[in-house]
């Protein structure tokens, strides 16, 4: 008979050898996963320098309900539920890794203090068994669904990635059952009920056996985690492991605030700034770190207008190409930087992506806004028109109109601005004088409404629903200049900044405290973009401004109207500034009006197709957006559309009467002006 030391060293012996195996595995794998970590921080730091490190108690309050919430996930339910389900699991789960590294070592290990809990086996066999039906789900949602958003993506990598993952779940309960039927569970088997029912048909094995499954399953199942960990920093699922600083790295402003371009001329000179993103050196690094965390799930691809109407432009692919130019390209430049080199950097447009894809966005937000790892797709593609307008003056030749007639009458329809206030004739509009104190109000009419024939009618209304109100208010007539919302979505980054600065200057000087628009494109400039140039002010939309009249008895809307309304939410009001209820608000309190939504409205209202400069730039390809939205109105039946911004009007009263349908296309003020003040039923030719 051996001696207990003899034993001891005898049990001792097999442990060191595990503890030496396991060593070796860790050390290779962290070895592979920390070599290709360290290349991707290296291309990362390829990029431009973005500031994103302030408001950190709401990157933190995002962190929760974005990553560990999966708050944008579960949008969308199912597919939500699906995602959650695999990665909560796998935060419950990391407990089990852990116990598996102690238990190749010694079979008697657990966790201190909760590793013998009953409540601690119940959660990891529940969680355990939600990771594989929402790999289920996900194979039914592949399989039998077949959404057209997976259209590009990589399939077959997401197949294996699934296989993987259901192998890990499968080898963790193998484990468990055999250490169940051994009776060396940590947590009571009534509390495992799972793993529980498949240690029966292993209850009749031998101890050895036993031990073998139960070893055999932890070895396989740490080998399989361990190649994970370094298989994803090779494939899309890197979002696993970026996801999380790309959701804290996410811009906190409204999402109708482009990240700015400072343009410093003698930086210019001197060559030490580039005009937007021309190679892939050019994106910032939060742009960059966007490619690594795509997740290829295809939501900002279906809800896109322009890919949705057959357009060339997929959210998707365009992160997909550049992601892939990052990692061709990338390790090359580094290298030649190295040597002390300047490497020839790849032209992104139209080397890597198609003129056609940058040019066809509309900026709605959509994309943003489905996005579950805040992927910022404007961003990277206003980057890439700001290079092809500034530094390479190529645009579409249209557009070249637009900017031709910024830069010489400060407006894009290119009129006098001594036009600016011929809208009002015959109200008693003030025009706020050089020198004159501001009034409560300051009315931002906006070029639309001062120059289209259709948009003025949006003004005239708004100006006599504010009189019957008795607000004070002025307008700011040939001082007010455009915003340079256009300019700046279509690239001229420089324009912009010259417009808004003489801006800022005009409504502080007149000292200007709140402001009201009837465009959301210049109520999200004035809002969110002009505190940058010392624009300080309070900006309401002029639905806001209604719906607090109304509410406070300033307008009574008496007269009755009837019409059955759908009510459509213009892009840089709703999405990107939040702005749903208060137009709505204010058609509930017309009498006689019936509302009716359409099949995508609210935060998935689908866009006009003026945003992003495309109001001035033809559609030559697919169908257009304008029409795809009158032809969901019309499927609802309404005899009218309500909007509540000026080129939404334009072009929905367009594509209606491109359908030769009857449909009026109505500003919310409009509807109103018609209940407070009796008058025979506005039409857009009035």
């Amino acid at each position: 008979m051996r001696s207990a030391p003899a034993a001891a060293r005898l049990d001792f012996a097999p442990m060191l050898a595990r503890a030496v195996l396991l060593g070796l595995l860790l050390a290779a794998s962290l070895g592979l996963f920390s070599r290709r970590a360290l290349l991707l921080v290296r291309l990362n730091r390829l990029g431009r320098p973005v500031e994103r490190s302030g408001d950190l108690p709401r990157r933190i309050l995002r962190e929760a309900s974005h990553v560990l919430a999966q708050r944008k996930l579960l949008q969308r339910p199912l597919p939500g539920l699906m995602h959650a389900l695999i990665f909560w699991g796998f935060l419950v789960l990391l407990t089990t890794i852990a116990e598996a590294l102690g238990q190749v070592i010694d079979p008697a290990f657990a966790l201190p203090v909760i590793g013998r809990a009953g409540w601690l086996g119940l959660l990891q066999d529940l969680f355990a068994a939600g990771v594989l039906v929402g790999i289920a789900v996900a194979l039914w949602i592949r399989l039998v669904q077949r959404p057209e958003r997976f259209i590009g993506s990589h399939t077959l990598e997401a197949y294996r990635i699934l296989g993987w993952i259901t192998w890990i779940v499968l080898t963790l309960f193998l484990g468990n059952a055999a250490r169940i039927a051994q009776g060396t569970a940590e947590a009571p088997r009534a509390w495992t009920p799972i793993s529980n029912v498949l240690a029966r048909p292993l209850e009749g094995l031998s101890p050895t056996w036993l031990f073998g499954i139960e070893q055999g399953a932890l070895w396989v199942h740490l080998a399989l985690i361990l190649s994970f960990l370094v298989y994803l920093t090779y494939s899309k699922h890197l979002h696993i492991a970026t996801s999380a600083i790309n959701v804290f790295m996410a811009s906190t402003q409204p999402s109708g605030a482009l990240t700015p371009l400072p343009i410093s001329l003698e930086a210019l000179e001197a060559g030490e700034q580039s005009l937007g993103a021309g190679t892939i050196t050019d994106l910032t690094r939060k742009e960059l770190l966007d490619l690594y965390t795509c997740t290829e799930c295809g939501r900002c691809q279906a809800v896109c207008p322009a890919w949705n109407t057959g357009k060339p432009l997929s959210p998707k692919l365009l992160i997909m190409d550049l992601r892939d130019q990052l990692f061709a390209e990338g390790p090359k430049i580094l290298e030649a930087r190295a040597r002390g080199e300047t490497p020839d950097a790849t032209p992104l447009v139209p080397e890597v992506v198609d003129e056609e894809v940058v040019w066809a966005c509309t900026t709605c937000g959509a994309c943003v806004r489905e996005c579950p790892v805040d992927i910022e797709h404007i961003d990277t593609i206003v980057d890439l028109r700001r290079n092809l307008v500034m530094a390479e003056s190529r645009f579409p030749q249209e557009a070249g109109a637009l900017l031709r007639n910024l830069e010489n009458a400060s407006n894009p329809w290119g009129m006098p601005q001594s036009q600016r206030a011929a809208w009002a004739e015959g109200l008693g509009v003030p025009v706020l004088a050089e020198g004159e104190p501001a009034p409560e109000v300051l009315y931002w009419v906006g070029c639309a409404s001062a120059f289209d024939d259709r948009a003025k009618k949006i003004a005239r209304s708004f100006a006599r629903l504010l009189q019957a109100a008795e607000v004070p208010f002025a307008i700011l007539g040939p001082r007010e200049l455009c915003t340079g919302d256009p300019a700046r979505r279509m690239g001229n980054e420089y324009l912009f900044q010259t417009l808004a600065e003489q801006n800022v200057q005009t409504l502080s000087g007149a000292g200007v405290r709140t402001i009201v628009a009837n465009c959301p494109h210049c109520f999200n400039t004035l809002r969110n973009e002009y505190p940058r140039y010392g624009g300080s002010f309070e900006v309401l939309h002029h639905t806001e401004l209604l719906a607090r009249l109304v509410r406070e008895g300033r307008l009574r809307p008496s007269a009755e109207l009837d019409a059955l309304l759908a009510y459509h939410d213009p892009c840089y009001l709703g999405r990107h500034n939040g702005v749903y209820e208060e137009p709505r608000r204010l058609l509930q309190t017309v009498s006689g009006v019936r509302t009716v939504e359409m099949p995508r409205h609210g935060p998935r209202g689908f866009c006009c197709g003026a945003g992003g400069a495309r109001m001035w730039m033809e559609e030559r390809i697919g169908k257009r957006i304008n029409q795809e939205r009158a032809d969901e109105a019309a499927s609802t039946g309404a005899d009218v559309v309500g909007v509540a911004c000026p080129y939404c009007l334009v072009m929905l009263d367009d594509a209606h009467r491109g359908r030769g349908d009857e449909i009026r296309v109505l500003d919310v003020a409009q509807v109103l002006e018609h209940t407070v003040a009796p008058t025979p039923p506005p039409t857009p030719s009035d």
